[in-house]
């Protein structure tokens, strides 16, 4: 059992100890420097009208503006001349129409026709008679038609006599515009038994 002595000592031992304790923090806090700040300075102010944001003013610097010098280039220009226009020639004179190798004499009494018309006059063309003469094979082989005309534009087929196939083909409509067209300048006629070719080109 404890003595009361000794509580007693104890007490006081511990009382001591925290007395020098307390001591020995005030005496850290005496040696620890101490800043002192100054007083917050006011950002906003409240006027009664609501609330004034202040902010930075930030200095505005000067502008220098350059203008750059414009070039303007004129650019060559090159000029060329047209070569003149060939003039039309003036028209030959035509000469009188050929009509040799014409065995029917058919040109000539087809120049008669054209000039009652006031048509020009048309030569005999050695070629055209040839290609007539092929027509006038197929003819003979197959009947009357347009068969082989060649280098043509116009062409008359007919069955009769060399004296008969002008009249004929001066009664048909379509016979007598190959006979009387204006743009032909070349003829070629041949006949093989009934058979007859014109050609005209």
């Amino acid at each position: 059992m404890t003595k009361p002595n000794d509580t007693r000592m104890c007490s006081l031992v511990a009382t001591m100890a925290f007395l020098n304790l307390t001591a020995m923090v005030a005496t850290a806090h005496a040696q620890v420097p101490v800043t002192t700040y100054g007083a917050t300075p006011t950002i906003y102010s409240r006027p009664s009208s609501g609330y004034v944001v202040m902010r930075p003013v930030v200095p505005q610097q000067p502008v220098t503006y350059y203008r750059q010098p414009v070039t303007y280039y004129q650019q060559p220009v090159t000029y060329y001349q047209q070569a003149p226009v060939a003039q039309p020639a003036a028209p030959a004179q035509p000469a009188a129409p050929a009509t040799t190798g014409d065995a029917y004499g058919f040109t000539n009494w087809l120049n008669a026709i054209r000039a009652q018309y006031g048509l020009p006059s048309v030569a005999y063309d050695g070629n055209l008679e040839s290609w007539a003469a092929a027509n006038n094979a197929q003819q003979a082989a197959r009947g009357l038609g347009h068969f082989v005309m060649g280098p043509a534009r116009r062409q008359n087929s007919a069955i009769g006599t060399a004296a008969s196939i002008g009249a004929q083909w001066l009664a048909s409509p379509a016979h007598r515009a190959a006979l009387l067209d204006p743009s032909i300048t070349r003829i070629g006629l041949a006949g093989l038994g009934v058979y007859w070719t014109f050609n005209a080109y």
